[in-house]
């Protein structure tokens, strides 16, 4: 209630309406509901966030740990075709972060990789592994060599040690009828050789002796007059 005073000194009294003071859920910046309570924030949305922020830290761990498990591969610098030999300019040393189930060939063992001889045609930019290289014992047959078969008895060779790239000396037995001839001996190589045969123990093998001599080497296989003697110090080349 109020009282208002008139010109002539008489005296009114005016009903008012009382002022609306802000309840406790109308503070200044706080969102206000229609029923006038206090808004309910969305905790969904709040813990969705807080999840994204731990994924995305999780994240960024991760890829930061993946970097410190780089190592050191080698990886071939240029083009390199099947039977080539590898020089020190096909070859360079990168870091990646390779899967464990990737072969791979460390940066350190690049050095023992010159000399080595592709298997097959290999692409710039490759990592390199054994499976793609031949045998740091195995020979390419060169161009005055010849491959020849043979069968070869239990007493022909020696029955252990024999594996491809061992170096022989192939003996080669005269012709019975021709009592005044020479055994004859040609320096070799061995390409491959089989498991002896369960009942006769024969074993099948490709020699590998100069072009000049194959055609004598490979009649001598044919009369069984062959003999294999494996060289101890004579290295393949």
């Amino acid at each position: 209630m109020e009282v208002v005073v008139g010109t002539n000194g008489s005296t009114t009294t005016v009903a008012r309406e009382p002022r609306h003071r802000p309840g406790i859920g109308q503070a200044r910046g706080v969102p206000v509901a229609p029923s006038g309570l206090p808004a309910r924030r969305r905790w969904g949305r709040v813990a969705a966030g807080g999840v994204l922020a731990l994924v995305g830290a999780w994240t960024a761990a991760s890829l930061f740990a993946s970097a410190g498990e780089r190592v050191e591969v080698v990886v071939v610098a240029g083009e390199v075709d099947r039977f080539e030999e590898l020089t020190r300019d096909d070859l360079k040393v990168v870091r990646v972060a390779a899967d464990p189930g990737v072969d791979t060939i460390a940066g350190a063992d690049l050095d023992d990789l010159v000399g080595r001889v592709a298997a097959t045609d290999l692409s710039g930019g490759v990592l390199l592994s054994e499976d793609q290289l031949l045998g740091p014992d195995e020979r390419l047959v060169g161009g005055d060599e010849a491959v020849v078969g043979a069968r070869l008895g239990p007493g022909a060779a020696p029955q252990r040690g024999l594996v491809g790239g061992t170096p022989v000396m192939v003996v080669l037995r005269p012709v019975q009828t021709e009592s005044e001839a020479e055994v004859v001996e040609v320096e070799g190589w061995l390409a491959e050789v089989g498991e002896p045969d369960a009942s006769t123990g024969e074993r099948e093998a490709s020699l590998v002796v100069p072009a000049g001599s194959a055609a004598e080497v490979a009649a001598a296989a044919a009369d069984q007059r062959i003999a294999v003697v494996a060289l101890e110090g004579v290295g393949g080349g």
